[in-house]
């Protein structure tokens, strides 16, 4: 299961970084949270990561990285949790491995924003 397409509009009424944040927590949280069960989630795809310079195409849901730290954060962490757990149950375990996901849940509950 991939997440796609999630994002908040700044041109919203009401609009705020932190429900922003809120939302990317969220899809992030359930993505970390299935693959620590070895279920399906897969992945995501945000809606819409710009580069520099591009602000005249930015619909609402342009995310700048540099212009948005706690996004740039957060797609870090999120990061570096897949991959422990990753190393930590490899594919050819076939997803057996949930006692060996035990010390990794340490590590990334130590990493909760």
């Amino acid at each position: 299961v991939v997440f796609a397409e999630f994002g908040v509009s700044t041109k919203d009424i009401g609009y705020n970084s932190s429900f922003r944040d809120t939302i990317y927590k969220l899809v992030y949280k359930n993505l970390v949270d299935s693959a620590k069960k070895g279920g399906s989630g897969a992945g995501s795809l945000m809606w819409q990561l710009f580069p520099e310079g591009t602000d005249y195409m930015n619909d609402g849901y342009a995310v700048v990285l540099s212009k948005a730290s706690s996004i740039a954060d957060m797609i870090s962490l999120n990061s570096a949790r897949f991959e422990l757990i990753n190393i930590a149950c490899g594919w050819h375990c076939r997803w057996g491995c949930k006692k060996r996901l035990l010390a990794v849940d340490q590590s990334l509950s130590q990493s909760q924003p």
